[in-house]
């Protein structure tokens, strides 16, 4: 299994990653790493943001001393509208697999043709839009038609979502559907002290002994791939645990926020 940080990397081939933000600066720093990292190596990029966000993650990318617009003149970046590209792939609404392929595919395909030796890295924030209007089933199926696309095409793919992690409803209905669609998971902005928060927050309210327990019912569930053993813990108490859960979600927060 390889890391979130082998994936911003390039060590990992063909990922696609899934970044869970509660404000702006997380998800922008997380965008501006994962490009950068590209563009040094010569890759180019492809930014499909809302317009709301887009100047606040292209900001973080010129204070890692990228001319923004610099690389736009020589193609080495794209930005793309969001909504525009929704608007361009909804039909009856639901995403087209045709209209996916002809309109997101023709944008990786334009890169690869400009840069035929270089791996495409993508951020797209169309699943977030469509989460925050309630369409959850449109925003899974645009995860799987990314999905499909890699098959065809070789690009690096990072997405995001706008949740609160230590929300009931969010780890028992949403994260299990976004873990199973993505190969790289980042659940918080700081995966260690998220853990320790939960290891925290299950010892406070199961005791001990059962936390650990749980360690060992969940044994062959922790070896999940992408998926840190945190974020694991939280959908499995959320789903089998209901009594416990909202008070280990609940400890979990004030723990993180310490």
């Amino acid at each position: 299994m390889t890391s979130w940080d082998d994936f911003v990397s390039g060590g990992a081939d063909h990922g696609h990653a899934v970044q869970i933000y509660r404000e702006l600066p997380e998800l922008a720093e997380s965008v501006a790493a994962f490009f950068a990292a590209g563009l040094e190596r010569g890759a180019p990029a492809l930014l499909v943001a809302t317009e709301e966000h887009r100047g606040r993650l292209l900001a973080a990318l010129a204070r890692r001393d990228w001319d923004v617009d610099q690389l736009e003149l020589d193609g080495m970046l794209v930005c793309r509208d969001a909504d525009a590209v929704l608007d361009a792939i909804i039909r009856g609404g639901y995403p087209s697999s045709a209209a996916f392929d002809e309109v997101v595919g023709g944008l990786i395909d334009e890169l690869a043709e400009e840069f035929p030796d270089e791996e495409p890295r993508v951020f797209g924030e169309m699943v977030d839009v469509l989460a925050r209007r309630g369409e959850d089933e449109a925003a899974v199926s645009v995860e799987e038609l990314w999905n499909s696309l890699a098959w065809s095409r070789n690009f690096s793919l990072l997405c995001a979502y706008e949740l609160d992690v230590f929300d009931h409803e969010t780890q028992a209905t949403r994260l299990p559907e976004i873990c199973r669609t993505h190969s790289h998971v980042r659940p918080a902005d700081d995966a260690r002290r998220l853990a320790r928060a939960v290891d925290a927050a299950l010892a406070d309210v199961l005791g001990s002994s059962e936390a650990g327990k749980l360690f060992l019912v969940m044994s062959d569930e922790l070896r999940a791939e992408g998926v840190p053993t945190p974020q694991l813990l939280l959908m499995w108490v959320s789903e089998n645990m209901p009594a416990h859960a909202e008070g280990i979600l609940a400890a979990a927060r004030r723990r993180y926020s310490a």
